[in-house]
């Protein structure tokens, strides 16, 4: 069996967030994300493609109870240290959760390892109770980080984006059918792939001119319907 491809990285993915780079990226792409979440208490949420749990944290402090899916079980390892429950899943399959089982489904950078992530948008549609929300985050194909991670596919051998798709905000949209309501579409995070202070141009100005060069796609659907309905 082929090893995940997030397998060897599990030791060093939290790491490179310590970076100079790596903390400005991780204080913004908080920032997208946490205002998008829901407060959870006393509601359960899902997280496909757990990872190391760094994300995760989000779902926890607004007070949801969490499960984490995830085909790495050495990234898993660490999301477990951090106290998460995990569960190891290829999502190429059926979810194994039962219909209308969740209030809050997130998912930040694992579709595009999938052969057919529409199948686990529908999947997730199944799992998710009526009104809830589903929280899709992807890497923007748009982007200033899509066009550099490229370039290094090409020259690299071993590279993790190597056979990644990345996805703009309307191909994110795409992968929603019949039953969902955008609720938010937009990219963010516009700090170039290289180190620099001048944020506020990044995160201000060039967000006003290129609105669709974010590094993520961000897509925020609610159920309107039942399954089956």
């Amino acid at each position: 069996m082929e090893e995940p491809v997030f397998d060897k990285y599990a030791d060093t993915y939290d790491s490179w967030f310590k970076t100079p780079l790596g903390k400005k990226v991780y204080v913004i792409e908080k920032r997208c994300v946490e205002e998008l979440i829901p407060d959870g208490r006393g509601k359960r949420a899902l997280d496909l493609g757990i990872g190391t749990g760094l994300f995760t944290l989000l779902l926890k402090e607004k007070g949801f109870d969490v499960v984490g899916v995830d085909i790495s079980e050495k990234m898993m390892e660490v999301a477990r240290k951090r106290g998460f429950k995990t569960i190891k899943h290829d999502f190429n399959y059926p979810l194994p959760f039962e219909d209308e089982e969740f209030d809050f489904i997130f998912s930040m950078t694992a579709i595009e390892f999938l052969r057919n992530p529409e199948n686990l948008v529908e999947e997730s549609f199944r799992v998710l109770k009526r009104g809830g929300e589903f929280l899709l985050v992807a890497l923007n194909s748009l982007s200033l980080w899509a066009f550099i991670r490229r370039i290094n596919g090409v020259f690299k051998k071993e590279y993790v984006f190597k056979k990644a798709k990345f996805y703009s905000p309307n191909a994110l949209e795409r992968l929603f059918g019949d039953g969902w309501k955008i609720v938010v579409k937009k990219t963010c995070m516009f700090l170039p792939p290289w180190n620099t202070n001048n944020i506020n141009f990044w995160e201000r100005r060039f967000k006003k001119i290129f609105k669709n060069s974010g590094a993520l796609s961000i897509i925020l659907a609610k159920k309107e319907v039942a399954h089956g309905d």
